[in-house]
């Protein structure tokens, strides 16, 4: 069986691995992909936790690490609050335009003829 320290320092490979991947997700504008990301990195996290709460005399680059992770983490939860503020921008401005549009709508079409139904013409 491994050490703590071993499974610590996997762990934590792992999720400098996916915060790379998370990353890359936020630099693509992959909100989606990144929420996905964070939801597979979370049993590893948990794991981390119950692991370091364990481990009694935690080995300092370890918790360096560690502190990276949760430093990275924390960035990347900001620009995911921009990217997320960038976008709900961008709807509400199309949702404006939209409106725009249809208040000239009737100004740029001919108006619809009213057809009664072929029964009610019959009679």
């Amino acid at each position: 069986m491994q050490s703590a320290a071993v499974t610590l320092r996997r762990l934590l490979q792992a999720l400098e691995d996916l915060g790379c991947r998370e990353d890359g997700a936020l630099a693509c504008g992959d909100g989606l992909a990144f929420l996905a990301l964070e939801q597979r990195a979370e049993p590893l996290v948990r794991r981390v936790v119950a692991l370091a709460m364990d481990a009694s005399p935690m080995d300092p680059a370890l918790r360096e690490r560690g502190a990276a992770l949760v430093a990275s983490r924390g960035e990347r939860r900001i620009r995911l609050t921009r990217l997320l503020n960038t976008t709900r921008d961008e709807i509400s401005r199309l949702d404006e335009a939209r409106a725009r549009l249809q208040a000239i709508r009737p100004a740029y079409s001919p108006p619809r003829p009213h057809h009664q139904p072929a029964f009610a013409a019959c009679g």
